[in-house]
């Protein structure tokens, strides 16, 4: 008999299916599988590996259809869930489609500028799809630098079936990110035969060791009084630059003002959308930004959105 579901409360302003759509862009990650209007994923938690699905919840039960508020139904497949557990699940859940957030002063924001206004309708509930666990969001852009995404999800797919921990549950096998305890003791020709470029290889395997050894932590950064010194302190790490702590930030700590300069698909968003004429137009740039304080990580992710076309 499985365990019973629990429900999920999600804010009025959140769409699932846009975030499924999001999850499921047709690249192929290895760390969650989405089909049709739910999506599985295996989570590390204190007691063990949980096996998470995630639907839409139903508006009524039976013959009561009653309205109810919005929510998700969330089961754990593979075992029971301790009470306390289960907090830590909702907290990872909350932390991963960003339901603590109101979006509706982005909204009004972005319905002020007529080459964004279309965001709201055809957006509306997208929430910044995070990635919870801090090491695996640093090493994920450092991953991703200069190398298109299909390439750099077949680097990601090798990495984790190698270090990562997995769980088997009726025919199928998932994966969970490596632990960075793991992935430290790795050797960097190891991951060079993965087609990890040398730096690259050497990059990951130093923020495995600055995490391994406590240099870096994700409650280490939230203690840190602001944006600027949580960007100092990761930016200390070889291979981490500018770029790679702001997408961090922004996926993992939600920081809410991470600009990822220089990023090859916000460049190519801000263009189509006539926002800039010129990539380089650094001053255009800030000078945009300049009109969306502390919404300028959002004002990102949607960007990127506008990229990829709906089916």
């Amino acid at each position: 008999m499985l365990p019973c579901p629990f429900i999920l409360a999600v804010p009025a302003d959140f769409n699932f299916g846009e975030c499924l759509w999001f999850l499921d862009r047709g690249f192929d990650d290895c760390l969650y599988q989405v089909d049709k209007d739910k999506v599985c994923k295996a989570i590390r938690l204190k007691e063990g590996i949980a096996l998470v699905q995630i639907e839409k919840g139903v508006s009524g039960i039976g013959n009561n259809m009653a309205s109810v508020a919005p929510h998700l139904m969330v089961s754990v497949l593979n075992r029971s869930l301790a009470p306390a557990e289960e907090t830590e699940l909702r907290i990872y859940l909350d932390e991963w489609f960003d339901l603590q957030l109101d979006l509706n002063p982005f909204y009004t924001l972005i319905t002020q500028n007529p080459r964004l206004s279309f965001m709201k309708e055809d957006y509306y509930g997208l929430r910044m799809i995070g990635i919870p666990d801090l090491f695996e969001a640093i090493c994920w852009a450092i991953i991703g630098q200069q190398i298109n995404l299909t390439f750099a999800y077949k680097l990601k797919r090798k990495l984790v079936e190698r270090y990562g921990e997995t769980l088997d549950f009726q025919g199928n096998r998932y994966f969970l990110f490596p632990d960075p305890a793991v992935l430290a003791k790795a050797a960097p020709e190891d991951l060079q035969a993965m087609q990890f470029s040398r730096s690259k290889a050497s990059y990951v395997l130093e923020i495995a060791k600055a995490f391994a050894n406590q240099q870096l932590s994700k409650a280490g950064l939230r203690g840190m009084p602001d944006l600027a010194a949580r960007q100092k302190a990761l930016v200390s790490v070889k291979g981490v630059g500018i770029w790679t702590a702001n997408y961090a930030l922004m996926k993992s700590l939600k920081e809410r003002s991470c600009i990822p300069h220089g990023d090859a698909g916000l460049l190519n968003a801000l263009i189509n959308l006539d926002l800039i004429q010129d990539k380089k137009d650094v001053a255009g740039i800030a000078a945009f930004f300049n009109d969306y304080p502390e919404w300028e990580s959002y004002l990102v992710f949607y960007l990127w959105r506008t990229l990829s076309k709906r089916v």
